[in-house]
């Protein structure tokens, strides 16, 4: 009796009690069933269930799509409204064929395309500069970003009428109205993602004896880089509604005349097709331009992980 009320009396006092020689740690410890756990495996496991979660949002985002589509297609077939206020998916297509045959859809995508393409790359540049001198000085952050956030409540059409008594009916005009709906995104963005660096890096980066003339292009800009991706991004997309909001007032040729030209030959099916159009080439642009980038750049980062 005393010999089997020893190990709770050992246990109770804290003292561990003495093992017997035929008796090794092993022993005392269960096997687990199953294969062992590896951080390998773990990391594949995780990379599966994100690529299972990915397929199944692309075909939730299909669906949704095409569930439009439908909706949209029975809601001219029961004649819910009248086809010259908002014409059939058919209708649409059908204008938007004429529209390519008779030369004049291509001609203005390209004409838009090119004039954002001159347009956001002077914003661009100008929003990089001046963001990385709003990053660096916190007294002018606090002027010019009080400044931006006040630009950026103006719609894009706004900036239109300024731009024909500045310019007159030149490109110059549409370009000046491109700048001026970007480049205060941009600016923001470059500005909040310098001053979000760690000091750390930037210490490290001088102690390594970086010059300080280097330190904008070698350590600043790369470190700042995720979040100017995400403000290129906002940018481009502003940009693009400043692009069609002025030629809608000021151009002979673009996307944004032929809804001007819609809308003055009273063409549903017209005005319909530009805008669908007009979306489809934002969002082909945003993914598979700007959200390609931002992804290689998130995962080299180590931000988010590939598959």
């Amino acid at each position: 009796m005393k010999s089997l009320q020893e190990p709770s009396l050992d246990r109770a006092s804290g003292v561990q009690a003495p093992r017997s020689p035929g008796t090794s740690r092993s022993a005392a410890v269960p096997a687990s069933s199953g294969s062992p756990r590896t951080p390998g495996t773990e990391v594949t496991k995780a990379a599966t269930r994100t690529r299972a979660s990915s397929a199944r949002s692309r075909y939730y985002v299909i669906g949704f799509y095409l569930a439009l589509l439908i909706g949209w297609q029975l809601a001219s077939s029961f004649q819910v409204t009248h086809d010259y206020l908002f014409p059939s998916p058919a209708s649409v297509a059908k204008r938007l064929w004429e529209l390519g045959t008779d030369g004049l859809l291509w001609p203005s995508i390209g004409a838009t395309l090119f004039r954002m393409a001159v347009g956001f790359s002077i914003s661009a540049c100008l929003g990089l500069i001046l963001g990385l001198v709003m990053g660096m000085s916190r007294i002018i952050n606090s002027c010019l970003k009080s400044f931006f956030l006040g630009i950026q409540t103006l719609p894009s059409a706004a900036w239109a009428p300024i731009s024909l008594l500045l310019f007159g009916l030149s490109d110059r005009g549409i370009y000046f109205v491109i700048i001026m709906s970007s480049v205060a995104a941009v600016g923001i963005a470059t500005a909040d993602g310098i001053l979000h660096i760690p000091p750390l890096y930037l210490r490290a980066a001088r102690t390594l004896g970086t010059p300080f003339y280097a330190m904008p292009l070698r350590v600043i800009l790369p470190a700042a880089l995720p979040r100017i991706v995400t403000g290129i991004k906002l940018g481009w997309t502003l940009g693009w509604h400043g692009a069609v909001s002025a030629e809608l007032i000021k151009s002979s040729i673009g996307l944004g005349y032929l809804l001007y030209m819609g809308r003055e030959l009273n063409d549903a099916a017209q005005v319909v097709g530009i805008m669908v159009v007009t979306i489809l080439f934002g969002l082909v642009l945003d993914r598979f331009l700007f959200g390609l980038a931002e992804h290689r750049i998130r995962i080299r980062r180590g931000l988010e992980r590939t598959g």
